[in-house]
């Protein structure tokens, strides 16, 4: 019965999703504001966290500034993924996506030990591939639910994106390090909440995911640092930015010491370009904080 609706919900998404395409994309991307902009009204969680994560971040900003960041994020974000739709032509126009420091990604690749490179969860964020175009890229992202959807969307990243995508497991590290004889670039998020380094991230205590600055150091691999934001003509901009890493030789203070000035260099980005970055992620568990706050 499951498998049945997975395959209902999958033939109605593949219809809207057809549908959409026969629309211009400017036409796409206004369809993507209005969304965002009715998540925003209708998701009450993700609306809270947002705001709460915004507050605590900026606490020199009103409560209108605030909230129109919130908005811009929610559409930036809706955009972002329908996006991915038409990837196939969208990455392909010179005109959309412009790459900033393209050569750091050479430079890396040309040490002939493969690249880790740490993203963001910012602007159009799967757009960031444009800059290691001519390259194999390999990520890991959670699997969807629906395994009709999944494939679609895996299949879609390897046509499109020249993008393998592991599943996000517990064995997702065992087999990175089996691939790394490859001499690939492995695209990993590491902005999120996750287990690893306890950090100092907009002057609170959060976790960081360590899997990026503990695969360099441990297997020697160059270490570079990326982030996409969408310009007011729906274009975009990827950057990417070299990161030298500091060693001392004990293993362990280097993952958390690098860690933390990866995730202050992330930081300063998002002070930047705020509205670009996906705040309605509950970054540092606020959410539940607030909501047995408001049970008591």
């Amino acid at each position: 019965m499951k498998n049945f609706s997975y395959k209902i919900q999958f033939i109605i998404i593949i219809f809207f999703y057809k549908l959409l395409l026969l629309f211009p994309e400017k036409i796409r991307f206004k369809f993507g504001d209005l969304l965002g902009i009715l998540m925003y009204k209708l998701i009450k969680k993700r609306r809270l966290i947002a705001l709460a994560n915004l507050k605590m971040a900026f606490p020199e900003k009103d409560t209108q500034e605030i909230e129109h960041i919130a908005i811009e994020s929610f559409k930036i974000m809706i955009k972002a993924f329908l996006c991915t739709l038409w990837f196939n032509t969208y990455l392909k126009d010179p005109k959309k996506v412009f790459v900033i420091n393209r050569e750091v990604v050479d430079e890396a690749y040309n040490q002939n030990k493969g690249v880790i490179a740490a993203l963001m969860h910012m602007g159009n964020m799967e757009a960031i591939i444009k800059a290691a175009e001519g390259y194999n890229v390999v990520t890991v992202a959670k699997e969807q639910r629906n395994p009709y959807l999944n494939k679609f969307i895996n299949e879609s990243r390897k046509n499109d994106l020249n993008l393998t995508v592991f599943p996000k497991s517990k064995s997702t590290s065992k087999e990175l390090i089996k691939r790394l004889n490859n001499k690939e670039i492995f695209a990993l998020f590491s902005d999120h909440r996750d287990k690893g380094a306890l950090v100092n991230f907009f002057g609170m205590e959060a976790k960081a995911p360590t899997g990026a600055i503990s695969l360099a150091l441990k297997f020697d691999i160059p270490l570079i640092w990326g982030y996409n934001y969408f310009n007011s003509d729906n274009s975009c901009t990827s950057v990417v930015e070299k990161f030298e890493m500091v060693k001392t030789g004990n293993f362990k203070e280097d993952v958390l010491n690098n860690t933390q000035r990866l995730i202050k260099n992330m930081e300063e980005v998002i002070r930047k370009h705020p509205e670009q970055w996906m705040w309605f992620h509950d970054r540092w568990s606020l959410y539940s904080k607030l909501y047995k706050g408001k049970r008591k």
